[in-house]
């Protein structure tokens, strides 16, 4: 990926679907981008709200969980890295940064930005998944069935919480559920 510019009052312009969240890597670090209608007191929970972070996996799915409190209760999102060109998360005993974007989603402007961290456990771990999730065979009509069928079994991210390989809240592993 190239340079990517983030500044609060300007435009997000790259790709991201409407009214959603999208989470990609951006040089090694996840990018997580929320494009919502938020109110001033939404956007300072955006700002100051203490986030957890949890990694769901399963076969060759990675799905990524967090939550935001008072912006976003507990939510998901797939990854593959098949679809995230050449990036790569890089194993070490760092904290791993994580990018938020609130990106209002009829201007494009960017109303908030903020930066989070997980542990070296949880980078590790990631690394690991991502490992794996390389050495399979990827078909993208197969990746998203597959994500269907998760659903189909684990219907609210509370759920696929329960099954989670690591949990965090401020970057501190928690005992999983």
């Amino acid at each position: 990926m190239g340079y990517l510019k983030l500044c609060v009052g300007e435009r997000f312009d790259h790709d991201m679907p409407a009214e959603g969240m999208s989470i990609i890597l951006a040089n090694g670090t996840p990018l997580l981008t929320f494009n919502f209608s938020a109110s001033p007191r939404e956007i300072q929970a955006f700002l100051n709200g203490n986030t957890s972070f949890a990694l769901f996996a399963k076969a060759e799915l990675i799905l990524f969980l967090f939550k935001i409190e008072g912006f976003l209760d507990w939510s998901d999102l797939a990854f593959t890295i098949h679809l995230a060109g050449d990036e790569t998360i890089d194993e070490g005993d760092a904290y791993l940064p994580f990018n938020l974007v609130l990106v209002d989603p009829d201007t494009k402007i960017i109303k908030g930005l903020r930066m989070v961290t997980v542990s070296p456990d949880f980078r590790s771990r990631l690394a690991d998944l991502i490992r794996t999730q390389v050495s399979v065979p990827f078909d993208t009509m197969n990746y998203y069935r597959a994500i269907g069928s998760l659903y189909d079994n684990f219907p609210a991210a509370s759920d696929l919480l329960k099954q989670a390989v690591i949990v965090e809240q401020g970057g501190k592993t928690l005992p999983t559920l």
